[in-house]
């Protein structure tokens, strides 16, 4: 069934025809286009959540690198880092240091929910070198600082110093 309509353009008549019944072809078009449009926006959030994930984690491990940092100035501050009098008395009655001796300095919990471990770990002793200024009866005892440190959120990070200091033989 079709309806004319007579349309007047300039004193011409024009007959046009409308038809009366539709077949839904647009609102089938729009439907799918805002279906696809939920679909984009969705991932959309998705993308933005993970990103969000990624930047948090980013920023724990940053923490705890920075904390771990702070444990080495620590250990550098700590007077017994770099103790020569903290050896080992062995059974002939020597005392020295042995290799790998590992002396816990400290822990510390600082803000932002992160916990530091720093200790010194001593690596060997070893003549000073010629021209150094110091005679035969000095040495150099070689030390490891080290510093762990955890956030709660689980981010960890560990940061080594080697230092050596100069003592009697």
């Amino acid at each position: 069934m079709e309806v004319e309509m007579i349309m007047k353009d300039m004193g011409n008549k024009q007959a046009i025809r409308i038809p009366t019944s539709q077949s839904g072809a647009v609102l089938f078009t729009a439907l799918v286009l805002m279906v696809l449009m939920t679909l984009l926006a969705v991932t959309m959030m998705g993308n933005t959540a993970m990103d969000e994930k990624m930047a948090q984690n980013s920023q724990d491990k940053n923490r705890a690198f920075q904390a771990a940092e702070t444990g080495i100035e620590m250990a550098i501050a700590n007077s017994g880092s770099m103790n020569t009098s903290n050896s080992i008395t062995d059974s002939s009655g020597v005392s020295s240091f042995s290799q790998g001796d590992e002396t816990t300095l400290g822990t510390s919990v600082t803000g932002y929910g992160v916990s530091v471990t720093y200790s010194s770990v001593f690596l060997q002793k070893t003549p000073v070198t010629r021209g150094s200024g110091f005679d035969s009866s000095f040495a150099n005892y070689w030390f490891e600082l080290q510093s762990k440190a955890r956030t709660d959120t689980g981010a960890e990070s560990t940061v080594s110093l080697g230092m050596f200091q100069v003592g009697a033989n």
